[in-house]
C-alpha cells in the first residue's frame, strides 16, 4: 500500500508537467526517471534544478526524492515497470489517468482515503467482480459521480 501511495504521489507530481504538442507521445518524465536524474546530478546541479521550482513544489519534490531513495531496489524496479506500462497506453488514456490523479488530489481530505481504498479493493477483483461491485447501488450511493469516474480511471491504470 505504501508503494502504491508513493506511485500515486509521484505520478501526481509529474502530472503537473505542461502538455506538449498534440499527436506526440506525452507523459510525465519517468516518475522515477526524474528522481534518478536528480540523484545523478552533483549536489550543486541538484540545488540549481530545485532552486528553479516554486517553494511548495520544491518541498514536494525533495520529500518524494527522499521517499524514493528510501525504497528497496525491488520497489524502485516496480515503479520503473509501472511507468513503462503507463507509457504503452494510448495518449488519451494517459491523460485520463493524469486527470484522475489530479482530481483525486483535489478531493476533500476526508474523501481521498476512501476513494484510494476503493481503488485498491477493486484492483484485487476480477473484471466481472469489479463491474458487479461498481454497478451495485451501495457503491453508487457511497461515491459521487466524479468520484466514481476517478475510481474507474484509476482501477484501469497500470500502476498496481
Amino acid at each position: 500500500m505504501r508503494v502504491l501511495l508513493l506511485v500515486a504521489m509521484t505520478v501526481t507530481l509529474v502530472m503537473a508537467q505542461p502538455a506538449r504538442r498534440p499527436g506526440k507521445r506525452i507523459g510525465p518524465p519517468a516518475a522515477n526517471g526524474m528522481i534518478e536524474r536528480l540523484n545523478s546530478m552533483t549536489p550543486e546541479q541538484r540545488k540549481r534544478a530545485l532552486d528553479r521550482l516554486p517553494p511548495e513544489r520544491r518541498e514536494r519534490v525533495e520529500r518524494r526524492l527522499q521517499n524514493y531513495n528510501a525504497l528497496p531496489p525491488e520497489a524502485k524496479e516496480r515503479l520503473r515497470e509501472q511507468y513503462r506500462e503507463f507509457q504503452k497506453l494510448p495518449v488519451e488514456k494517459q491523460d485520463a489517468i493524469r486527470r484522475s490523479f489530479r482530481q483525486l488530489g483535489e478531493l476533500p481530505q476526508d474523501r481521498r482515503p476512501k476513494v484510494r481504498r476503493e481503488v485498491m479493493r477493486l484492483r484485487r477483483l476480477t473484471p466481472e467482480e469489479r463491474a458487479s461491485r461498481m454497478d451495485n447501488e451501495n457503491f453508487r450511493s457511497r461515491f459521487s459521480e466524479s468520484e466514481r469516474q476517478i475510481i474507474r480511471d484509476l482501477v484501469d491504470s497500470p500502476s498496481h
